[in-house]
């Protein structure tokens, strides 16, 4: 069956990557981590090393139902996709994929291939200018969700970026289980 991916590239955000990982997957979703390069080791923003579950060659596309992209520093990898991957994203989503994104992932990998053009989305509020460079419209809101689009500001709306995901693929009774059970109002 489909599955959820989240792109691991070098200076990826720990928390934007790894706490919708865990909130997806007691979701019941099947969710793996994918390195963006052929090395699975994969070194985040503040120095934690990662073993993401496969690299970029293992993914294969017919199985992605969501692709997942954390933000990073405006200069690391995780944000600065080479041409295969700015590839694999713009045939996801225009064979009608679902993609998330949060902080600097919003205007720095979805921008530049077309996702967020007139389409009312939000990302860190440093990058606004990015943001609105590549047509999208910048809302104020924590978390925006769209019909296959949901995006985030940065790491203290994580939580809810990843509930919202989990609403959009499992439900409002799955979201609201794991509210409960996470202490989340």
């Amino acid at each position: 069956g489909k599955a959820v991916f989240v792109m691991l590239g070098k200076g990826f955000d720990e928390i934007e990557a790894l706490a919708p990982v865990d909130i997806m997957r007691r979701a019941g979703m099947e969710v793996f981590t994918v390195s963006m390069t052929d090395n699975r080791l994969v070194k985040g923003a503040t120095g934690n090393l990662v073993v993401a579950d496969m690299s970029i060659s293992d993914l294969e596309p017919e199985l992605i139902d969501w692709l997942v992209f954390p933000g990073a520093d405006k200069s690391e990898n995780a944000v600065n996709l080479n041409e295969n991957l700015q590839n694999l994203i713009s045939e996801h989503w225009n064979k009608g994929g679902n993609i998330a994104a949060i902080c600097a992932a919003p205007a720095l990998v979805l921008g530049p291939l077309g996702i967020i053009n007139k389409v009312k989305a939000t990302g860190y509020p440093f990058l606004k200018e990015d943001f609105e460079k590549a047509g999208g419209i910048y809302s104020e809101d924590p978390v925006v969700v769209g019909e296959r689009l949901i995006t985030s500001k940065g790491p203290g709306t994580t939580l809810e970026f990843a509930l919202a995901i989990v609403r959009k693929a499992k439900g409002t009774k799955t979201e609201q289980t794991l509210r409960s059970g996470m202490i989340i109002s």
